[in-house]
C-alpha cells in the first residue's frame, strides 16, 4: 500500500512516538519536497525533535521525497490551501496512492472533492488498532495525549468520536 503524506500526520505521529506505525501500515510513504521542508528544515529551525525523526526515515529510504511542480495557474481546488497540501493532493491524483494523509480540514475538503481516499492522524491510529499494531489501551493513551496537546490541532470532538468507535469495535470483535 502506498501513502502520500502531508506535514500534519508526520508531525503528530512523530510527537506521539508513532512514526513507525507508517512503516507497518504502508509499503511506501511519499512526501513532496515542500512537506519535507516544512517538517524537517523548518522544524530544525524551531528546535523540534520530530524533525530529526522524520529526516531519519527519509535518509533510511522509508519515506521518499518527490519533487512536485504544480500547474500554473493553480487549479481551483488548490487556491484555498497551502503549497504543501496542494502538492500532496497533486501527487495523490497522479501517482495512484492508496491513501492521502491530511489532517487540515480545508485540504481534506479539497481532496475529498477530487475523490481521493483520505486518512488523518486519528484514522491512522484507528487503522493501527484495527490491524493489531496498537492495543486499545495504547490507542486510548495516544488519543488522550492528542487531546492534551494543543499544538497537534486535532479536535477533542474527533478524538472523543474515535474513542467511542474504537471501544465499540474492539468489544464487538471480542
Amino acid at each position: 500500500m502506498k501513502a502520500i503524506s502531508n506535514a500534519g500526520p508526520l508531525i503528530a505521529l512523530a510527537k506521539l512516538g508513532q512514526l513507525g506505525l507508517l512503516l507497518k501500515l504502508f509499503d511506501e510513504v511519499v512526501i513532496p519536497r515542500e512537506v519535507y521542508s516544512e517538517v524537517v528544515s523548518k522544524g530544525r529551525l524551531l528546535g523540534a525533535p520530530d524533525a530529526e525523526s522524520v529526516d531519519y526515515l527519509v535518509c533510511e529510504g522509508h519515506i521518499l521525497v518527490k519533487e512536485v511542480i504544480l500547474p500554473i495557474p493553480a487549479p481551483v481546488w488548490a487556491q484555498a490551501i497551502d503549497v504543501g497540501e496542494a502538492q500532496v493532493i497533486f501527487l495523490g491524483r497522479h501517482h495512484s496512492a492508496d491513501w492521502v494523509l491530511i489532517d487540515n480540514e480545508h485540504a481534506r475538503k479539497a481532496a475529498r472533492g477530487l475523490g481521493l481516499p483520505l486518512k488523518g492522524t486519528v484514522g491512522l491510529l484507528l487503522e493501527g488498532l484495527r490491524k493489531g499494531h496498537l492495543s486499545l489501551h495504547e490507542f486510548e493513551l495516544l488519543i488522550h495525549t492528542i487531546k492534551s496537546t494543543p499544538s497537534l490541532w486535532i479536535s477533542a470532538a474527533l478524538c472523543d468520536k474515535a474513542l467511542i468507535y474504537a471501544r465499540e469495535t474492539t468489544r464487538s470483535a471480542e
